[in-house]
């Protein structure tokens, strides 16, 4: 499925296995007479409503807006004093700790990252993953020649970026943030060399992703599952016919986790909080929205717009639906609230297109 940018919102509430809802005056009555779609659009509302700013929101906080929101975000930049977009923010202004967020290593652009600190203290609240921002960036279409600013003055571009990227690409670091960049900025026939002397291709990614267990990955798998997604979506848009060697594993692979996501599904329509471990409700809204918000992401491109439109589906939607219209925002984290609405911007242009 093609990623449609369609920024909608929603509203509701629901009773989850594990938690007691607020519950609203249709709620109380077993019935809300709007229609799902219109409900998902003034939830969305809701979350944009918060306001991000450069005193309040890290780095990190503002980088999962842009997954959710793309272009249409703005940040209030507290040392210039107005609002600017937030992707030229990341890009251009944002800093922590006092220091620009980027920096020139050997010549690319830098981030610090967990693990990777440059002096900070907590790097983590800038980069939590290799390749998280150029994700993002790729995500809501940013433009290769993007401009970027670095501590020192040193200027790049989200194509040096891309090139960090591929030079830097090792088999053992987390892949789903770098599929869906690669997936792209390149088309899928490119090969490029990574600065052990290593070649790849999409597809090597693609392979060295599905031979590994999702449950092991970054929060039980939601992200290594949407890279690998949007990778064969990215493909299958690029290639007519049948799926071959690596791909047509990959859809073997994402067709596991599917059955397995639907197969712990919650009776009230809320997906595990144990992802792919097992059957567990959440303990609070807090937990619901980021499983069942976390799921319904990579799902909503994993499935056909066919199948979206599955009642099972549909039920982790409302679910999801209900307990974001029914708290405030501040109930949930800053990674679920985000994932979350991007789940549901994702399902709503892919069943309405």
């Amino acid at each position: 499925m093609s990623k449609l940018p369609i920024y909608l919102a929603l509203a509701t509430n629901v009773l989850i296995v594990g938690f007691t809802p607020v519950l609203g005056a249709d709620d109380q009555t077993g019935e809300d007479p709007a229609p799902l779609l219109e409900r998902v659009d003034r939830v969305i509302a809701k979350v944009r409503t918060r306001e991000l700013s450069s005193l309040s929101d890290t780095p990190w906080v503002v980088m999962h807006a842009v997954i959710a929101f793309e272009k249409n975000l703005e940040v209030v930049d507290v040392r210039a004093e107005k609002k600017v977009g937030a992707i030229d923010y990341l890009c251009q202004h944002a800093t922590h700790e006092g220091k620009q967020i980027f920096r020139d290593e050997n010549g690319r652009p830098a981030l610090p990252t967990r693990g990777l600190r440059y002096g900070l203290q907590e790097s983590f609240k800038v980069q939590d993953h290799a390749d998280q921002f150029l994700m993002a960036f790729a995500d809501a279409d940013v433009a290769l020649n993007t401009p970027i600013l670095a501590e020192g003055g040193k200027r790049f571009t989200v194509e040096d970026m891309l090139a960090a990227a591929k030079a830097n690409l090792t088999d053992e670091q987390e892949l789903g943030w770098t599929l869906v960049a690669t997936s792209t900025y390149l088309a899928v026939e490119d090969r490029w060399t990574a600065g052990d002397g290593k070649s790849y291709r999409i597809e090597d990614l693609v392979a060295l992703a599905i031979r590994r267990d999702p449950r092991r990955e970054t929060e039980g798998g939601p992200h290594h599952l949407y890279g690998v997604a949007y990778a064969l979506d990215t493909y299958r848009g690029q290639q007519r016919g049948a799926l071959s060697e690596s791909w047509a594993e990959a859809r073997s692979y994402l067709d596991r986790y599917i059955r397995l996501a639907k197969e712990y599904q919650q009776a009230d329509g809320s997906f595990s909080a144990d992802m792919f471990r097992g059957s567990r409700p959440s303990r609070d809204p807090r937990q619901m929205v980021w499983a069942t918000g976390h799921t319904l992401e990579w799902l909503t491109v994993a499935l056909t717009a066919e199948q979206l439109q599955e009642d099972w589906v549909r039920r982790g939607v409302e679910a999801l639906v209900q307990v974001m219209e029914s708290q405030p925002l501040n109930a949930f984290s800053d990674g679920g609230l985000y994932h979350a609405a991007h789940a549901l911007i994702r399902y709503s242009g892919e069943v309405t297109d």
